[in-house]
């Protein structure tokens, strides 16, 4: 039996699409908040309970009989996240699952500009002193953190972002998720480190490059102020500490801290990782 944690959001979403693709419904367990949202997938032969971070009783209940667990890093502050985390990962150990596939992030090291990255390294550290087996999925940046930026630069032929100087190895949803389901069935070593990254590394100018191909119009890279983007969030009504993460994540992208490149997309998944601008391309398409 497998489970998957936040099999409602959009990286849950993805690994459902890729367990249908290759057949592999029956033994799947699907946890979320709210399981009645998955209730229709119960007709392809996959199981549906609820798990809450925050309930520890409903994760013991959800993981029961499950052998290889998908945990999928929760939401909010980084107390919110690691006291949810280790609360997945103990109520995991009472239930008898035997192996954790984590979705972690690169770099994930005190050291790092990106702030919401100490929930990663607590996450990674109780995992490791659990006892229990593991996969670590240190997932890039997702190219869909790029989505409003791209449809903005469609309108102005400005592609603007903070830290546009700085190479990032962006990842799609879908990649992960067939990484992630490789790691689950059996193609990751247990106690490993895998690094999923796109083939490619891109800058603001590359981006740029991406977009006027797709769009047939010239788009120029700009390195956007870090104050004018934080000044916008704010006026979204977003929190500080949101507003402070999101920032701080255009800082790590500046200093190089995403720009590595992997070939272990394709090693767990079996096909070639996706490049930023085939993304960006089907985004337009």
């Amino acid at each position: 039996m497998i489970a998957i944690t936040a099999a409602t959001g959009r990286l849950g979403q993805a690994v459902i699409e890729e367990c249908k693709a290759r057949g592999l419904t029956r033994g799947v367990r699907l946890t979320a908040r709210a399981p009645e949202k998955l209730e229709a997938l119960k007709s392809l032969g996959f199981e549906t309970a609820r798990a809450d971070y925050d309930d520890p009783a409903s994760l013991e209940a959800a993981f029961a009989g499950v052998e290889t667990l998908l945990l999928v890093s929760g939401a909010g502050s980084n107390e919110t996240r690691i006291a949810n985390h280790r609360a997945a990962v103990d109520a995991a150990r009472k239930a008898g699952v035997k192996r954790i596939v984590y979705t972690s992030a690169v770099n994930p090291v005190p050291g790092s500009k990106f702030t919401w990255v100490a929930a990663h390294v607590a996450t990674e550290a109780y995992l490791k002193a659990s006892g229990l087996a593991y996969v670590l999925l240190r997932d890039n940046m997702y190219a869909a953190n790029l989505d409003a930026l791209l449809a903005k630069a469609r309108e102005t032929g400005v592609f603007a972002m903070p830290g546009a100087r700085g190479k990032v190895a962006y990842v799609t949803h879908r990649d992960v998720a067939a990484a992630a389901v490789g790691a689950l069935t059996g193609a990751a070593r247990d106690n490993a480190v895998y690094e999923l990254t796109g083939p490619v590394a891109y800058d603001g100018e590359d981006v740029a490059k991406a977009l006027s191909l797709a769009l047939g119009k010239p788009v120029r890279a700009v390195d956007a102020a870090p104050e004018d983007f934080a000044a916008a969030f704010r006026a979204a009504g977003m929190p500080e500490d949101v507003v402070e993460a999101l920032i701080s994540i255009y800082a790590a992208s500046e200093a190089g801290e995403y720009a590595g490149v992997t070939g272990d997309v394709e090693a767990l998944s079996g096909r070639p990782a996706t490049a930023l601008a085939a993304y960006v391309k089907a985004f337009f398409a």
